[in-house]
């Protein structure tokens, strides 16, 4: 009886995997699935006719076996998915998610989870995290506008965890959840397929996938999507191109696997800037700023590179281990024309203005003020005259800003298969590079050169690293799962900047975090059919890079510029959160409540002159809300099968304490901006012989709007909103030799053509009078297209 197989490559992996339990140690952990697939024979489940049709309809679905609050999309609901739809944005079918994407192809999105925002929570691909190391968000996040990490080209299912969880599944920065993107998998035979299609605002797309079938024992999955499209904002459109790869190579009778996966995604196009209400009622909904105006041309790319390697060793023992590489680099050209700022004549504020504020200016050129004596050499006076009669700096009328990051990371997973006891163990472990500059010019191209014309000029570096262990005990033959966890967390950054506009010394800043992180949950099974479940856990997010460049040039009681220490805490949380679940005769029904207590709540500020946001610390504040998620799946012989789903939220979150801010006094029971107070999903999804359709609605209320430079809510509130998308989709069956069938589909977003915005910023006119600039969202839009089958 053989007892161990070995990988080529595992002793290397249990030096490396005992190396990442030390500290610095690790960044994120892989969740429990195991990523990749293997050719071997597996358990085969058996459905029901019922469960069955609830896996190809449901948009959702609802583990009943969890400790914590989850839910699962499935592949149909990618594969479905109307063209306008991003990753993002598929999340927001699930309860607590609400999206805000004010253009095609996931450009500028927004996106919130039990009210946290981008930063607060983790996503990850394959276990590995996509989350910006500096900057918290996945996407739109250091105002990198365009920057795309994943495609629904590139995913297979969704796990979405709310909460804290486990830390086999989560990963830093995780306080309202994680969300766990797996990849899509090469198929076991040859086959391809070429989707066509086009639609509303000038969109045009293609895809084509491919799978080799087993060349040489690997198996590979080879796909290419490209998107263009004009917007429905004027003057903001853009293109996006993702290839996708993903590979497997079975070893040891199937018993291990190489695997492999590799994203690379570039976009191209203008952002759609905040518009004044006043304008969109004088010019219609799909108003832009002319470019003569203002404009911001964006170039991004990006790769996530995966390599690892799992092993079923013996019936006990298996590990997972995954080497990976990501970057993303930046960089956006804006220009806003001198003679446009805001005035008597053009009372709005606009995008991009130009103004010069005096403390930028060097000693030479502003009589009277001292300005940085070693500052910047670049004189937009002597170059390109004085300001104009407005103010506005034709010197400064464009503007370069680049960011970009390297990282690399090694997570090591290992797991024990016990009789009553579930453990695993791992950690994780990577080293992320950041260089952004900023620069300042009056034609473009410009030159893009340290201590000339910079703003700033900045080189970052953190490391992170985690350690956890965590055990799923089963009680009771196997009524009770109680499952405890642990998670040591590790920082280390680096912040340096140069001379420039910002700065008028060269300085630096570092710091290190650590934390332990414990879990615990409880599910019950009193009964078959139902499920009832408790958890709680504590965790922290490391502060933004924005905590640290603030601390450069400030000046001290002597009137000198100096470094200081940084004195922004970390952000740490404490959540609580109870459920019940019930399934039986196609129902799936879910109902909890959650409260997360925060210490040292992060801020982030905006200076009114510069506009460069900074992170501070708030008071405590507390998270707290109810979620209700049911499905029915039907069957019948007439009329085809049915799957009706719905979802209700109602989320709160308010500052818990009272402190002074900037000036502003905060008190208890204030809210915090950009959190709607109700959300809901209602949706049906239908099937019948080759036709298939779906109808799903997306319900908003109000929001506050967060004011431009404070960070905190405004008096002023966007209405609550509901959107209705529907996609229908038949299959023609052919039978023409290798061409095997043809989808064809039509989807039609946002049907009774709701006008509605979800971002927005409150300003006040040349004269004082205050107006609301917003971001417009998907008005009705419709799309065909044509997937040819191979």
């Amino acid at each position: 009886m053989r007892n161990f197989k070995f990988s080529p490559i595992f002793c290397a992996l249990i030096g490396a995997g005992a190396v990442a339990f030390l500290p610095p140690c690790a960044q994120a952990q892989t969740p429990p699935a195991q990523h990749g697939s293997s050719s071997k024979p597996k358990h085969v489940e058996k459905l029901t006719k019922i469960e069955v049709i609830a896996r190809e309809l449901t948009i959702t679905r609802i583990p009943m076996r969890s400790a914590y609050s989850v839910s699962i999309i499935g592949p149909s609901a990618i594969r479905f998915a109307s063209p306008m739809l991003d990753v993002q944005n598929l999340l927001q079918r699930t309860p607590s998610i609400n999206v805000r994407t004010p253009a095609p192809n996931g450009v500028r999105t927004n996106i919130t989870f039990r009210s946290f925002n981008s930063g607060q929570f983790s996503e990850t691909f394959a276990g590995v995290p996509i989350n910006g190391v500096f900057n918290g968000g996945t996407t739109n996040a250091a105002s990198d506008r365009n920057s795309i990490p994943l495609t629904l080209n590139n995913i297979s299912s969704v796990n979405v965890y709310r909460g804290i969880n486990n830390p086999a599944v989560n990963a830093y920065n995780s306080l309202g959840g994680t969300i766990a993107f797996e990849p899509r998998q090469p198929g076991p035979k040859p086959d391809a397929s070429v989707t066509m299609g086009g639609g509303s605002f000038s969109t045009w797309f293609y895809g084509i996938t491919a799978n080799t079938g087993s060349i040489a024992g690997v198996r590979s999955l080879i796909s290419i999507n490209h998107n263009t499209s004009a917007g429905w904002q004027a003057n903001s459109g853009n293109r996006n191109l993702n290839i996708n790869y993903s590979g497997v190579l079975p070893y040891a009778d199937d018993a291990g696997e190489l695997y492999a996966y590799a994203i690379y995604n570039k976009n191209t196009g203008f952002t759609p800037h905040s518009i004044p209400v006043p304008l969109l009622q004088q010019f219609g909904y799909s108003y832009g700023w002319p470019l003569n105006y203002s404009n911001s041309y964006n170039r991004d790319h990006s790769g996530t590179y995966i390599i690892g390697d799992k092993m079923q060793v013996n019936k006990v023992f298996s590990f997972n281990a995954r080497f990976y590489a990501r970057d993303n680099v930046y960089n956006r050209v804006s220009y806003a024309n001198p003679a446009f700022i805001q005035s008597a004549t053009q009372p709005y504020f606009l995008p991009n203005t130009p103004n010069l504020p005096p403390f930028w200016i060097p000693n030479y050129f502003y009589p009277g003020y001292p300005g940085y004596p070693n500052g910047p050499t670049y004189n937009p006076v002597t170059l390109f005259g004085p300001p104009n009669a407005l103010g506005g700096y034709p010197g400064m009328a464009y503007h370069t800003y680049m960011n970009s990051t390297q990282q690399t990371g090694f997570i090591p997973h290992f797991t024990l298969k016990l009789p009553h006891n579930l453990v695993q163990f791992g950690g994780a472990y990577s080293h992320t590079k950041l260089f952004s500059a900023e620069f300042w010019y009056g034609a473009n191209p410009m030159p893009l050169v340290n201590g000339y014309n910079d703003a700033w000029w900045e080189n970052d570096w953190r490391t992170l690293g985690s350690a956890f262990v965590q055990d799923q005990i089963s009680l009771f033959g196997g009524k009770v799962h109680v499952t405890p966890g642990l998670k040591y967390l590790y920082s280390r950054t680096y912040d340096e900047d140069q001379i420039g506009f910002f700065y008028p010394i060269t300085g630096a800043v570092s710091d290190s975090e650590h934390f332990v992180s414990p879990t615990l949950g409880i599910n019950w099974r009193p009964i078959r059919h139902v499920s009832l479940y408790a958890a709680w856990g504590e965790n922290m997010k490391f502060p933004n890079i924005g905590a640290y460049y603030g601390n450069i040039g400030q000046t001290n009681a002597l009137g000198q510029y100096v470094v200081v220490p940084l004195n922004v805490k970390p952000e740490y949380v404490r959540d609580f959160e109870v459920g019940a679940r019930y399934e039986a005769h196609g129902f799936q029904g879910s109902l909890n409540g959650y409260r997360e207590n925060f210490t040292n709540t992060f801020i982030s500020v905006t200076n009114p002159v510069t506009l460069v946001s900074t992170t501070t610390n708030g008071g405590r504040s507390t998270y707290m809300g109810l979620e209700l998620d049911a499905q029915q799946t039907l069957h019948t012989t007439d009329y085809g099968d049915f799957s009706l789903f719905g979802n209700l939220s109602l989320n709160k979150a308010y500052f818990s304490s009272s402190f002074n801010y900037f000036g502003t006094q905060v008190n208890p029971g204030m809210p915090l901006a950009n959190v709607p107070r109700h959300l809901a999903n209602l949706g049906v999804g239908w099937k019948r012989g080759s036709w298939r359709a779906n109808i799903n609605l997306h319900y908003a209320s109000s929001q506050y709007l967060n004011q431009l430079t404070s960070g905190l809510a405004s008096a002023v509130t966007i209405p609550g909103y509901a959107v209705t998308d529907l996609g229908i989709r038949d299959t023609l069956d052919l039978g023409m030799g290798m061409l095997k069938d043809v989808k064809l589909a039509l989807h039609i977003d946002n049907v009774f053509n709701r006008h509605y915005d979800v971002t927005g910023f409150e300003y006040t006119t040349f004269t004082g009078m205050p107006y609301s600039s917003v971001l417009m969202e998907e008005p009705r839009a419709y799309f065909a297209s044509a997937t040819f089958d191979f």
